[in-house]
């Protein structure tokens, strides 16, 4: 589809979010204690967190809390949508 964000789905967001503070994906799942393939999966679509590990995971990797969820930010984070999108 024209016109789509390579952003646009939770598992980009959080590949995305990842590799921004420079984590390989095990990691990123020894920073968050879950299982490296609970993580994997998480990036590959197979499986979702929920909205209380999304916020763990905000806080970890630094990143807006509602743009890794929904992909919009929340209205104290919005100088890191132009981050983002640079």
């Amino acid at each position: 589809m024209a016109g789509k964000n390579k952003l646009d789905t939770f598992e980009k967001r959080l590949e995305y979010a990842r590799k921004r503070q420079s984590l390989s994906q095990v990691a990123a799942a020894k920073s968050l204690r879950v299982a490296r393939m609970t993580y994997i999966d998480w990036e590959k679509g197979k499986r979702s967190p929920t909205l209380e590990t999304v916020v763990k995971i905000s806080h970890c990797l630094d990143i807006d809390k509602h743009w890794l969820a929904f992909g919009v930010f929340g209205v104290e984070n919005k100088q890191q949508l132009e981050k983002i999108y640079e």
